[in-house]
């Protein structure tokens, strides 16, 4: 027996899942398009009888998503949907979303699984079915330690760089005071270009950017003023499909439990699991 359908039968097995195994395939990165439409049934079985996982991913968020040197698809989603699809047994389709059309997506039945950053939070848990969490955020306000920023009624008057499509605008513009300046960027790394080069007063970033900003520039005097939303993130499936969310969450639980999901994390963020989502 091939080692791809060992770990494809051992992860079913665990997860209760008895589907026929269906094609097998390789595990390997690529573009849309490819897998024939089903109807949307048993998703499980589905891509198993079809040999291929679509998995939605957003690859303008790096570290999450993004582009290597190469130009290839990369980033700790991407690392953990090819690891999922490899486990499977199953030919990875990456399917390419914008912020706002993930959990479109998996309404319409344009992909299987979301590894796309997807926060859990009241707006998205009501739609779709979560996994397991195996990260964890915190967006900030950032901004020079002598501006001293107490609540977000200091925000009155100042210029507050953030990015329009990004997860921290949602969380962030929702915040902003009456009289509060927002600049809207392009990219996240244009908002805290844009507090460095003295145009926005403060920044709405991670706190994982921050961090490494800091570790990179310690002469910066950088610092997370305010915060305005913790999130975890995790797989999304859509609503009513048990099959495929029991085995997304024995999934998350061996991968944490043997070090690989810790192996990505600290591979893309330089840092560790958050100690509430370790898995040993």
């Amino acid at each position: 027996m091939s080692p791809h359908l060992a770990r494809r039968r051992h992860l079913l097995a665990l997860a209760g899942g008895l589907l026929p195994w269906g094609v097998q395939g390789s595990a390997q990165g690529g573009a849309q398009g490819g897998a024939q439409a089903v109807p949307v049934g048993n998703v499980l079985r589905r891509v198993l009888e079809l040999g291929v996982l679509r998995v939605g991913v957003w690859l303008d968020a790096p570290p999450w998503g993004g582009f290597d040197a190469d130009g290839r698809p990369d980033g700790s989603e991407i690392a953990i949907a090819r690891l999922l699809a490899r486990e499977m047994g199953l030919r990875l389709q990456l399917v390419r979303l914008g912020q706002a059309e993930r959990v479109t997506a998996l309404l319409e039945d344009r992909c299987d699984v979301l590894a796309a950053a997807l926060p859990m939070v009241a707006s998205t848990i009501s739609r779709v079915a979560f996994s397991m969490p195996y990260g964890r955020v915190t967006t900030v306000f950032a901004a020079p330690s002598g501006l001293r920023l107490g609540s977000t009624a200091d925000l009155v008057g100042k210029r507050v760089a953030m990015s329009a499509d990004t997860a921290a605008f949602e969380m962030a513009h929702a915040r902003m005071p009456p009289g509060g300046i927002t600049l809207f960027m392009l990219r996240l790394a244009d908002a805290m270009e844009a507090l460095l080069l003295g145009v926005a007063d403060v920044a709405v970033t991670y706190d994982w950017q921050l961090r490494d900003l800091r570790l990179a520039r310690p002469d910066l005097d950088i610092r997370p003023q305010l915060p305005v939303q913790s999130w975890s993130h995790g797989l999304a499936a859509a609503l009513g499909q048990p099959d495929l969310l029991r085995l997304l969450n024995v999934f998350i639980v061996m991968r944490g439990a043997d070090g690989s999901l810790a192996d990505i994390h600290a591979r893309y963020f330089s840092a560790p699991l958050p100690d509430m989502l370790r898995f040993r």
